[in-house]
């Protein structure tokens, strides 16, 4: 197969300046080169043909896109549309700033820089901390306490008076 140049003229397969004055004898540097030659035309040529194809596959493609659109254009502005409104949402939601952490205690402790503290001060600071661990710990008892306690009041022995007075009321 012989490659052609972009004025038409042939490549020969083999270099006519390899030739010497002993016939077709070259050296092995030439014949290592004409192998890769050989082998470089055929990726080039595989190449080629792919490209051509692929250009030929869009070429198509783009055809019959046209086509359908000028065909369908309400669904084609319809799905536009759509598009547009989903990527607007998704631009909007996704830079929204994360929601603010309500201020609490804890929060406010975790934002101080406590490395300027002097070393008599961190005892004290413990103690604090292990108060507050504490006294979380108590209201979470009392009010797991309170729940228990609403869960075991009765409701109906409120409740049957007011509905036998609704019943009354609606008769």
């Amino acid at each position: 197969m012989d490659m052609k140049n972009s004025n038409g003229d042939n490549f020969p397969k083999e270099d006519p300046m390899a030739e010497t004055e002993f016939g077709q004898q070259t050296s092995g540097r030439s014949v290592a080169s004409g192998r890769m030659g050989e082998g470089a035309r055929k990726l080039s040529n595989a190449a080629s043909d792919t490209w051509d194809q692929t250009k030929q596959k869009a070429v198509v493609a783009r055809e019959r896109t046209e086509f359908f659109l000028r065909e369908n254009p309400v669904p084609t502005v319809l799905g536009a549309l759509a598009l547009g409104l989903a990527i607007g949402l998704a631009i909007r939601y996704s830079s929204r700033p994360a929601p603010p952490q309500p201020l609490t205690v804890r929060n406010a402790l975790k934002n101080i820089d406590w490395s300027g503290i002097s070393e008599p001060a961190k005892p004290f600071l413990r103690r604090m901390r292990r108060g507050y661990d504490d006294s979380a710990e108590a209201v979470t008892d009392a009010v797991k306490g309170g729940i228990d306690r609403v869960r075991e009041v009765d409701v109906d022995r409120y409740v049957k008076p007011l509905r036998k007075q609704w019943r009354s009321w609606l008769s």
